[in-house]
């Protein structure tokens, strides 16, 4: 294996710390009652992320064997147009920067989560890890394909509400 294990596991553990942070911060920020659930599940996902590479990482410091755990899912994002905010929300896009401004570093995060994972996954020559790695994985690209759809339904709009449009 060309991987460190120890650092995949603390990168791992530092993006996840990042991402509930942010979706806190969005959740207790977000006027939208729809945003604040999704928001406040988001923070408690990435939070039993990290307390479950936080376990790994403290059996592989003590040399024990790294029990994969099994992680319940807890956002599922049904709603394919608008999976985060209400349709009133996309009503009263005006002066909405924080909110644009969360969706947008939480993309970017979540690219990276994912994009990481899938390199742990694949460098990884235990097959629990790999399968564990590239589940985490899966769930990240979910979050930010939801984001991103997010994103592309509110943008226009956004734009057009603040002025940022010639048109």
């Amino acid at each position: 294996m060309n991987m460190d294990l120890k650092l995949a596991f603390e990168t791992a553990m530092k993006g996840e710390i990042e991402g509930r942070e942010l979706y806190k911060i969005a959740a207790d920020r977000s006027e939208d009652a729809k945003a604040k659930e999704v928001f406040t599940y988001l923070a408690k996902e990435e939070d039993a992320h990290f307390e479950a590479l936080k376990g790994m990482y403290h059996s592989l410091l003590k040399s024990e064997e790294i029990i994969i755990p099994d992680l319940p899912r807890l956002v599922r994002f049904e709603d394919a147009t608008n999976p985060i905010f209400s349709d009133d929300f996309k009503s009263r896009l005006e002066g909405r920067h924080f909110e644009m401004s969360a969706l947008s570093i939480a993309l970017k995060l979540e690219q990276d989560a994912f994009q990481y994972y899938q390199k742990v996954s694949d460098e990884s020559g235990d097959e629990g890890l790999k399968k564990f790695f590239g589940r985490l994985s899966a769930w990240e690209k979910d979050h930010y394909d939801a984001l991103h759809r997010e994103i592309a339904y509110l943008e226009e709009d956004y734009f057009t509400e603040n002025r940022f449009s010639p048109f």
